[in-house]
């Protein structure tokens, strides 16, 4: 029996990844704000033991919690292997840094980059005792990487995401039975983080016309077709030998 703990599994991306790994040899575990009953539903009919949690994962306090439950829910002793997949995120605010409210930044950076840190702490310790594979994935971005007029709060929590996996993977390398991480940007994915881009008043996203545009030329991955190949580096059995990824480069 395979584990999958997916974040943000209410829509999108991470409603994709949760679709996809509906399998009756998976346990999948959703944490997210809201529940997604379609998951339920295909989960069921599929014979597939799908749990839901709801939380707001910007509630630092509660995300112990959270993962002590995910933990008694582990189907032990058929365990086989345990994935975490970081993929909760928010690109607002989107302004000018002199624009942008210090509760939006901090809301943004509680959940694109201390959300992950602290359910990896969680993940890493609660699971120290199990011999079998275990592996993080967070969901990066290209905006990581690369600077954007008035992204700077979600640019900064990516990138402070990439570095923190490049840490993590660092300390997990010297120790037995340490969990592999990979931080992987997923590429430009038709959801709706896309559609709140393209919806922005003129001005305030500069490199809105260039989201636009690829949305009308038809380049922007679907969240199934980025979910697919995310879940095929997950199960990659070079999973973890290079830990800041880009799946166009792939």
């Amino acid at each position: 029996m395979k584990t999958y703990i997916v974040t943000g599994t209410s829509r999108g991306l991470g409603a994709a990844m949760a679709e996809q790994l509906i399998h009756p040899e998976h346990h999948i575990i959703c944490i997210s704000r809201k529940k997604n009953t379609e998951l339920c539903r295909k989960a069921k009919e599929k014979h597939t033991a799908l749990f839901e949690i709801e939380a707001d994962l910007t509630v630092h306090a509660q995300i112990p919690a959270v993962m002590e439950t995910v933990f008694n829910q582990l189907p032990l002793p058929d365990l086989h292997s345990l994935f975490l997949i970081n993929n909760a995120g928010m690109v607002h605010p989107v302004d000018f840094i002199e624009k942008a409210s210090a509760s939006d930044m901090a809301r943004n950076i509680s959940l694109n980059l201390l959300a992950p840190m602290i359910l990896t702490s969680e993940f890493i310790k609660r699971s120290a005792a199990l011999k079998l594979e275990k592996r993080i994935m967070n969901i990066s971005s290209g905006a990581a990487r690369k600077p954007y007029e008035a992204w700077s709060s979600y640019c900064a929590s990516k990138a402070g995401l990439d570095h923190f996996t490049r840490c993590t993977a660092e300390e997990q390398k010297q120790r037995e039975d340490g969990v592999k991480c990979v931080s992987i940007a997923p590429g430009v994915i038709d959801t709706g983080m896309q559609d709140h881009i393209r919806g922005l008043e003129e001005g305030r996203f500069p490199e809105q016309s260039r989201f636009i545009r690829l949305k009308e030329e038809g380049k922007l991955y679907s969240a199934s077709l980025a979910a697919e190949k995310l879940l095929e580096v997950l199960h990659s059995e070079t999973f973890g030998q290079e830990v800041l990824m880009d799946i166009r480069n792939v």
